[in-house]
């Protein structure tokens, strides 16, 4: 699931944001894996691997990127979920309890679904609160375009 959203005329620090953002992925009990930083953009991947979060299918890695400036920029949310597939779920239902073929293929399917629901649910909670940390930290910024330079 991807969520992109442009941000305008906000003169927002980056930096301050990509440390909020990572403050909130750690209370979310995410592991920061990458902090990538070039002149316009920040990248960060973050992941999750206990094996209740691969069984009941909620979100499992986040990529984030912000480009651009602080006054004019992009936010990109990525965010990976292990039953996300509904296909690929239901035949692993099958699989793992091939006894019971039929019913195992519709309780994946069914799984499957929740946890895609679960995650879109997240990205939406998430995207909200950087959302929120954005328009907190309006007019923070000290860079100033060259533009403005006289």
């Amino acid at each position: 699931m991807t969520k992109l959203s442009k941000f305008e005329e906000l003169n927002v620090d980056l930096d301050k944001l990509a440390h909020q953002v990572r403050k909130l992925l750690e209370k979310e009990r995410f592991k920061i894996v990458k902090d990538d930083r070039t002149e316009n953009a920040i990248h960060i991947r973050a992941v999750k691997s206990q094996i209740t979060r691969i069984v009941i299918g909620t979100a499992r890695d986040i990529e984030l990127v912000i480009a651009g400036d602080p006054k004019n920029f992009a936010l990109i949310l990525v965010i990976g979920a292990w039953g996300k597939n509904l296909a690929i779920s239901a035949i692993t239902g099958y699989v793992v309890a091939s006894t019971i073929a039929a019913p195992a293929a519709t309780a994946g399917t069914i799984l499957a679904a929740g946890s895609y629901l679960t995650s879109v649910n997240f990205e939406e909670k998430i995207f909200d609160r950087i959302e929120e940390e954005i328009y907190k930290l309006k007019d923070t910024s000290n860079k100033r375009e060259n533009s403005n330079i006289t």
